[in-house]
């Protein structure tokens, strides 16, 4: 983890404003997520686990760190966002934090995709 902080650009910027990243997001296996803006911060709800709610501070580039709430969960996760050339959005991948984190937390397999709004063109993001 040290390496990483070493590693780690941080006078870097998101490519997009923050409230941009919020909207909900889809995963095929896992189903829906929120990510959602709170006292101009990004927070992220995992829809069908409650208990996932976590903090996201910006880490670097397009990569932020989220911090979930429930300090039991010692798994903080890398949530990672892929833009198309036009600067939308195409995907968010996540990643743990530490080497440790216990292979039950398996986000690292989801790939999620924002949500199209019906009768929208573009995701649905504030």
């Amino acid at each position: 983890m040290a390496k990483q902080r070493a590693s780690r650009n941080a006078d870097s910027r998101p490519s997009l404003p923050v409230a941009k990243y919020a909207g909900r997001y889809r995963d095929p296996w896992y189903g829906e997520i929120t990510i959602a803006t709170e006292r101009d911060a990004l927070v992220l709800h995992f829809d069908h686990t409650p208990s996932l709610v976590a903090d996201m501070e910006h880490w670097q580039y397009d990569t932020f760190k989220a911090r979930w709430r429930d300090r039991s969960l010692d798994a903080d996760a890398f949530v990672t966002f892929a833009l198309n050339p036009d600067g939308a959005i195409s995907q968010m991948k996540m990643a743990p934090v530490s080497p440790l984190t216990d292979f039950s937390f398996d986000f690292q397999d989801l790939l999620f995709t924002p949500v199209v709004t019906p009768g929208a063109t573009s995701t649905a993001h504030p």
